[in-house]
C-alpha cells in the first residue's frame, strides 16, 4: 500500500538525513549550494519527497565513491539533466519521423 506519491514532500530533514545516513549539516549544504530546493512549510520547516532523497542518495554516491566535489557534482547534474532533455526530444523526433513514414507508406499503397 502507497501512502504518498514519490514527488510528495513528507520526510522532515532529521529523517532523511538518517534515511540517507548523513547529518542534516550536510543537507544544508547541498541545499545551499544549490543541488537541491527541498519542500518548505509555512513554518519553514524543510521536507524532503523520494524523490528527493533518491537525488540525494545521487549526490552522496557522487561525492563519497567517486570523489566529486559539490561543484563537479552540480555540472554532471546538469548535463545528467540536459541529456535526459535531448534524448525526449531525440524520441519525440524518431517517433514524429516513423509516423510520416507510415503515412506516406500508406499513400502509395492507396494509388
Amino acid at each position: 500500500m502507497r501512502l504518498h506519491g514519490p514527488d510528495e514532500p513528507v520526510y522532515t530533514i532529521g529523517v532523511a538525513a538518517r534515511l540517507l545516513g548523513v547529518s542534516p549539516q550536510t543537507l544544508r549544504v547541498i541545499e545551499r549550494e544549490g543541488l537541491l530546493d527541498p519542500y518548505r512549510t509555512e513554518a519553514n520547516t524543510r521536507l524532503y519527497s523520494e524523490n528527493d532523497l533518491l537525488l540525494l542518495q545521487r549526490i552522496r554516491t557522487l561525492v563519497s565513491e567517486e570523489g566529486v566535489n559539490l561543484a563537479g557534482v552540480k555540472l554532471i547534474l546538469e548535463m545528467e539533466s540536459r541529456m535526459g532533455k535531448m534524448t525526449i526530444k531525440y524520441r519525440e523526433i524518431i517517433q514524429r519521423t516513423q509516423g510520416i513514414l507510415r503515412d506516406s507508406g500508406k499513400d502509395e499503397g492507396d494509388s
